[in-house]
């Protein structure tokens, strides 16, 4: 998986980008898709990623990640179940398929790492890994999605060794 990185503030240190590619590289494994795929990943802060929430989701609230798929999957489908809407989004400049947007606010992975005892590490691989299978079409809103989703979120971390406790 193509990660294109915005990052202006320099808050995403080269040991968290060689991670965050692990775990886009494990999700994409997980869900079992063979296209190559993009996506843009914005780093930022809270006062970013609440501009960003207020003005696409009328959410006027800092958040830990958004994400904006490109794709829209009929019901019950995910990515790896669909490659042929997948291709639809070719970018022949990237030689891929565009997932979408993932915006994570750096501010969230340092409060929500302590809060939950681990490392800053897993929460930024965590935030991304989240994030990707939204864009793959998974969701966490009912009691029916959220098991699933984060079946596939562990089914990825754990096959790079990322887990809860690190």
């Amino acid at each position: 998986m193509i990660l294109e990185f915005e990052d202006e503030r320099g808050l995403l240190t080269p040991d968290a980008r060689a991670l965050m590619q692990r775990c886009a590289d494990a999700a994409q494994a997980a869900e079992g898709v063979k296209t190559n795929v993009a996506v843009f990943v914005q780093i930022v802060g809270d006062d970013e990623i609440q501009e960003i929430n207020r003005e696409q989701r009328g959410k006027d609230v800092s958040t830990d990640v958004l994400s904006f798929p490109t794709v829209n999957y009929p019901a019950g489908k995910t990515a790896g179940s669909c490659e042929k809407l997948l291709r639809r989004e070719y970018d022949p400049e990237l030689r891929a398929c565009m997932l979408g947007d993932i915006v994570i606010s750096v501010d969230h992975v340092r409060a929500q790492a302590a809060q939950y005892g681990h490392s800053e590490r897993r929460e930024s691989g965590y935030l991304l890994t989240h994030g990707l299978f939204h864009l793959m079409g998974y969701d966490h809103m009912t009691d029916t999605d959220k098991p699933v989703m984060r079946a596939m979120e562990e089914k990825a971390l754990m096959s790079i060794g990322l887990t809860r406790e690190e």
